[in-house]
């Protein structure tokens, strides 16, 4: 506790009495001064407000301009109208559009399931066959907030599984799958993308298994499109191109909006040396999707098989036209050009597929046979002794041949032919 202790007294000199401080005397001057200006306003009154008022009032406009300036009002997207174009748009077959629509839909209903379940399989089946990473990776996050919306509905695991199994990442997508399962043992279209996991862990009796339980448990339904595609898989995998037929024709006609559908189906023709069928099939799919890259690619992919040059590389550079980075499609017409005699632009394709990381050794091969023949045998050798290590690893014995010749056409000798007893 502290104590209070008086102040103690200091003597000091005497103030001196005055009736009137000069403050006073200040103030009351200022007042007359004032009522006598006052006075003066209010005999020219006119005058004053036709002379000052009007240069105030601009001075205030100027102010209130600066201060408070109108508000830029923020765009805000259309609900109404994207829930009309995410319909059609899917219906009419444009993914791309479907999914932007769909997507602002979405945004304003964050806890509709089959909506966003409907986003993240759209952009699964345009991930140009899982090599669009990113767009995994956006099909990974909408199958996510389907979860979120519900989780306890096997929806959201049965989407994820898929997104993880076309990942790579099939001990993940399996648990999700099961998961999925186990909330819901009657929702069919986890037992189709339980039939394409287990045909990806070569699990094929399994994997059949579970397809044909889809099948069983829907047949009109969303999971019918997939459980045939991945049973016409099933057959392509193990070769049985006539049996894929069937599946994937039922599959197409359920989800002819779905182009990796068709692009699978005119492979199995291809296969079966139907070129024509399957040029028809892509045909009538890239109509509607004229933008969808994996369509194009297929169709030069067709009419390099068929003979038809031409339109070979008019779908190949319609597909770069799409996408400027589509190593497919860089490779395909780089091929094209290479056997055309056009090494030059050839390599120029070939190079860049290379850089953004293809692997093929044709790719290398015929990179380094184009730099070559145009007296360029040091940026050759480097693609041709790549090409070389890659054919090795894959024991493609013809091909490590064809590399051998390159090289030594540049003067170059290879490891193989080094090594001890290789000329005897």
């Amino acid at each position: 506790m502290y104590l209070r202790t008086p102040k103690r007294y200091r003597p000091g000199r005497q103030r001196h009495l005055r009736l009137i401080s000069g403050r006073v005397v200040l103030r009351l001057m200022l007042i007359v001064i004032l009522a006598g200006a006052g006075w003066l306003i209010w005999q020219n009154r006119e005058r004053v407000r036709s002379s000052v008022l009007p240069g105030l009032e601009e001075l205030a406009i100027a102010v209130q301009t600066q201060v408070a300036p109108a508000p830029t009002p923020t765009a805000t997207p259309d609900v109404m109208l994207a829930q009309v174009e995410c319909l059609n748009s899917y219906r009419q077959g444009d993914l791309e559009k479907a999914i932007e629509q769909c997507t602002v839909l979405a945004h304003a209903n964050p806890n509709d399931v089959g909506l966003h379940y409907q986003i993240a399989h759209a952009l699964i089946i345009t991930s140009n066959f899982g090599q669009n990473k990113a767009r995994l990776q956006q099909a990974l996050d909408f199958a996510e907030r389907t979860i979120n919306a519900n989780p306890t509905a096997p929806d959201g695991w049965a989407i994820r599984a898929r997104v993880l199994d076309w990942m790579g990442k099939y001990g993940e997508a399996l648990a999700s799958a099961l998961h999925a399962r186990a909330l819901d043992e009657t929702y069919a279209p986890t037992y189709a993308f339980l039939g394409e996991i287990y045909q990806d862990l070569g699990q094929y009796d399994t994997a059949q298994m579970y397809l044909e339980r889809a099948l069983e448990l829907d047949t009109e339904g969303i999971a019918v499109a997939d459980a045939f595609r991945n049973l016409g898989l099933l057959y392509s995998n193990q070769g049985r191109w006539e049996e894929a037929l069937q599946p994937y024709l039922a599959a197409l006609q359920r989800a002819p909006n779905q182009p990796y559908i068709a692009v699978e189906l005119a492979n199995n023709y291809i296969a079966l040396g139907e070129i024509d069928q399957a040029i028809a099939v892509l045909s009538s799919i890239v109509e509607r999707n004229p933008r969808d890259t994996t369509v194009l690619f297929s169709l030069g992919n067709a009419y390099t098989r068929n003979g038809d040059f031409d339109r070979a590389f008019e779908y190949y550079r319609r597909c770069l036209d799409v996408d400027p980075n589509n190593i497919p499609c860089l490779s395909y017409l780089g091929g094209l050009q290479w056997s055309d005699g056009d090494f030059v632009t050839a390599a120029v394709n070939l190079q860049r597929a290379i850089e953004l990381g293809s692997q093929d050794p044709d790719d290398y091969y015929q990179l380094g046979h184009s730099q070559a023949s145009l007296g360029r045998c040091d940026l050759a050798i480097p693609y041709l002794q790549q090409g070389y290590q890659i054919a090795v690893q894959r024991e493609d014995a013809r091909r490590q041949a064809s590399f051998i010749a390159a090289l030594q056409s540049c003067g170059v000798r290879t490891p193989a032919e080094n090594a001890p007893g290789a000329e005897q």
